[in-house]
């Protein structure tokens, strides 16, 4: 068998010599290098895995704070409508209310104006009464001389009833 490793270019001593530094360098590495990178890439894997987990629970709860913030919107549409809603029903009533007091206020300055035309055609009225009395008692005064008072009176005052019974 000798002749046969010479052959092939093998030397069965520089083999066993080569086989045993293997194995001790396999040894050494195995302690001091090995199990320090195996440990590390361990390290590495469990903090990949972490990581991937944080990403995970960063991706549910950005879809979770999206569905709130989506729900919040359409919580808040919907209460800008409501209170626009009641500001336009609140003008509504406030318009009427406004109508109302605008008829009621016109309704008192046109009873007001009434009064006050009905005030002043019976201070009219009789103040041309009282013109005409005296007018009447002037005329009568230079037409009948001779009528005494009471005659004259009385003949003011039937003229005053004819006046306004015209």
């Amino acid at each position: 068998m000798n002749e046969m490793l010479t052959k092939l270019g093998i030397n069965w001593q520089s083999f066993i010599a080569q086989l045993v530094n293997f194995v001790v360098l396999f040894l050494i590495l195995r302690y001091f290098a090995w199990k320090p990178i195996t440990a590390a890439l361990e390290q590495r894997r469990q903090k990949i895995a972490k990581g991937i987990d944080n990403a995970k629970r960063a991706d549910e709860q950005l879809e979770s704070i999206e569905i709130e913030r989506k729900e919040a919107i359409t919580e808040a549409r919907k209460e800008a409508n409501k209170i626009i809603e009641d500001a336009k029903q609140k003008a509504s009533v406030l318009k009427e209310e406004k109508m109302r007091m605008a008829k009621v206020e016109i309704e008192k300055q046109v009873d007001e104006a009434k009064e006050m035309i009905i005030g002043e055609r019976d201070a009219t009225y009789s103040a041309l009464k009282n013109d005409l009395a005296n007018l009447i008692t002037k005329a009568t005064g230079k037409i009948v001389k001779d009528l005494d008072d009471a005659a004259h009176k009385k003949l003011i005052d039937e003229a005053v009833k004819d006046l306004e019974t015209a």
